[in-house]
């Protein structure tokens, strides 16, 4: 998956489960998205996406230092690695 397809994403998760605008509010998750997306593949962007979408259904919304943290929980307990940079 890639970022952009991720906050989209997002932004139907955010629209269906919380009274919040999802477009402006997934907007703020796009960095991570990315950086995910550089230090791994779609796969790891897909799983982030899944873990934060879950988040959002059951009824919070994680702030983007919670999602950084998430994204380094999911890059961490899969094994993706930077390549060595």
């Amino acid at each position: 998956m890639r970022p952009e397809e991720a906050v989209r994403q997002i932004e139907y998760a955010i629209d269906a489960n919380l009274e919040e605008i999802g477009q402006r509010s997934a907007a703020g998750y796009r960095h991570t998205f990315e950086r995910v997306a550089e230090r791994a593949d779609g796969r790891a962007v897909y799983e982030l996406a899944c873990e934060l979408a879950a988040e959002i259904s059951a009824g919070s919304r994680p702030d983007p230092a919670e999602a950084n943290a998430t994204a380094e929980t999911v890059l961490a307990d899969r094994a993706y690695t930077d390549g060595g940079r």
